[in-house]
């Protein structure tokens, strides 16, 4: 049976504002950090068009950020250009929580790693379809939610709220009986990632919980990358908020740096972890000269 399409959330964003008094502390912060006095009319304008794109915790993030990396006075234009770009790294962050629910068989335990959200992650969730769309995606299917879950987040308020569904009269569709096929799915005509795909979804309908190892293994394959077992060991190792945090900076210098970065350099850069040097045997190599030494004067005795 074709289920009922349910009408969909409408998210109200609030209008960004941010307070006199933050606003006032971060201008003075910037001025007298990159050593620069903005006159009044300046400043209006900036309060103006700054007001339209941030509110208080964003403006203070943007500011943070340009002190910390730029060597230059910002425009108002790059202070949004870095709130921007906080607020991808927290939705990344937010969207690992809702991947781990996702892959929970335990509705219990997955309304309590939901309970970690922010109330932007909720409305973005429940405005890609929920966390039931999630679980079912195939790979095509959840790198386009990701997308669209980021946008969505990136473009509301911090106090962003839904709108109650809409009261629905009678329908204007017709239910259909379907026959459904009661055949087994052959996996052997499946590629290796359906396949992948299809059995986590049988384990998941069984109630079987799939190993947290493997669950950070395809998580680092969802970025394109086989993690060898050396760093996926030092990542194991760390307590739980700092991997959130790891893999929504891991995520995102992926999006961003692919193209010239290898994913080993991009693990190390942002986790630290330093590659052991292979280790040198002397011993073996003065034997190996020490071997060739002696076959070379063998050959010379032999010429002469």
């Amino acid at each position: 049976m074709t289920p009922t399409p349910l009408h969909p959330y409408t998210p109200t964003p609030l209008k960004n504002m941010i307070t006199q008094e933050k606003f006032d502390k971060g201008i003075a912060l910037l001025q007298t950090h990159f050593n620069r006095e903005l006159c009044k009319s300046a400043i209006a304008i900036w309060s103006e068009y700054l007001n339209e794109h941030l509110s208080d915790e964003e403006f203070t993030l943007a500011v943070k950020e340009a002190i910390i990396g730029l060597d230059f006075f910002p425009s108002a234009k790059k202070l949004v250009e870095f709130a921007t770009a906080t607020k991808e790294v927290a939705a990344i962050a937010q969207w690992q929580i809702i991947i781990a629910a996702a892959k929970t068989a335990n509705e219990q335990w997955r309304q309590e790693i939901l309970q970690q959200l922010k109330d932007q992650a909720h409305t973005a969730l429940a405005v890609i379809g929920g966390v039931d769309a999630v679980a079912w995606a195939d790979e095509w299917q959840l790198n386009k939610l990701n997308k669209e879950f980021i946008t969505v987040y990136c473009q509301s308020h911090s106090q962003m709220k839904l709108l109650p569904p809409a009261r629905i009269g009678q329908p204007h569709f017709q239910i259909l009986e379907e026959e459904i096929s009661s055949e087994a799915i052959n996996l052997e005509t499946k590629s290796p990632s359906i396949r992948r795909v299809l059995e986590n979804l049988h384990l998941r309908s069984i109630g079987v919980e799939i190993p947290r190892v493997q669950v950070y293994k395809n998580t680092f394959a969802r970025y394109g990358w086989e993690i060898d077992e050396q760093r996926l060991n030092f990542f194991l190792a760390m307590d739980e908020e700092t991997k959130k945090q790891f893999l929504a900076r891991f995520q995102f210098a992926m999006k961003n740096k692919s193209s010239w970065h290898s994913p080993q350099i991009i693990f190390d850069d942002i986790s630290g972890y330093q590659a052991p040097l292979p280790t040198v045997d002397v011993k073996a190599i003065a034997r190996q000269w020490l071997t060739e030494q002696q076959h070379e004067h063998s050959i010379s005795s032999l010429e002469d």
